[in-house]
């Protein structure tokens, strides 16, 4: 499966979505979710994949689920790196993923950032988190239900982002996660707070088999 890297200004014609099918989808936040932490990571020598991700877009592919990562990157709008360097280091993680045997469906990436360095980066972009907009482009290119879909991150901006999609939201304890259960407030609630993607497989796992069954037993 080949994973394709989207901006947050890509293009895409909503009435596409017309006529085909709506598919639940994973959305996971990059940094602290899927690999270490690094401080504006582009260098792909330095990036470590925690030891559950692998096993975790395993079983989520196997159930079916759709995949993808969304992730700011106000490092290119601050000049640390370019989008060519984003493009090498994403690249270097899907192979990666491959080589453990798993995939993604997509990495939808928002390199914008309000007080940004470089001034064509420079403004309140739809597509940086919290907003949702990289959710909708996703949904928007691959027919995707977010009402139906899943986002699990290690910082509540990323929870924020699935709440107005309506998409069920997992704090995972990696990375930030533990920093931001503090600032947890009644409108960031997560639906799980789990240790590691681990847990969030699970339960997502869960879920995605009891609405499968009461879908059957709805036909008998």
């Amino acid at each position: 499966m080949t994973t394709i890297s989207w901006r947050c200004n890509s293009r895409c014609l909503p009435d596409l979505s017309k006529g085909y099918p709506q598919k639940p989808a994973v959305f996971f936040d990059r940094d602290g979710t899927l690999i270490a932490e690094e401080h504006y990571l582009h260098n792909p020598a330095e990036l470590k994949l925690f030891p559950e991700t692998i096993p975790g877009l395993q079983r989520l592919r196997q159930a079916g689920l759709s995949l993808y990562i969304f992730t700011n990157q106000a490092g290119v709008a601050h000049g640390y790196f370019t989008e060519a360097d984003l493009h090498l280091l994403h690249q270097e993680l899907v192979q990666r993923i491959a080589q453990g045997g798993a995939s993604l469906n997509g990495i939808f990436y928002c390199p914008h950032h309000p007080e940004a360095k470089l001034q064509k980066y420079r403004f309140d972009c739809f597509g940086r988190k919290p907003n949702p907009g990289l959710l909708y482009l996703a949904a928007c290119r691959d027919h995707l239900d977010l009402s139906n879909s899943f986002v699990i991150g290690d910082k509540l901006t990323d929870l924020k982002a699935g709440k107005q999609t309506g998409a069920a939201t997992i704090l995972v304890l990696t990375g930030y996660g533990e920093q931001e259960l503090t600032k947890i407030t009644p409108e960031t609630q997560p639906d799980l707070v789990a240790a590691n993607l681990t847990e969030a497989t699970e339960w997502i796992l869960e879920r995605v088999g009891s609405n499968r069954t009461s879908v059957s037993d709805q036909h008998h």
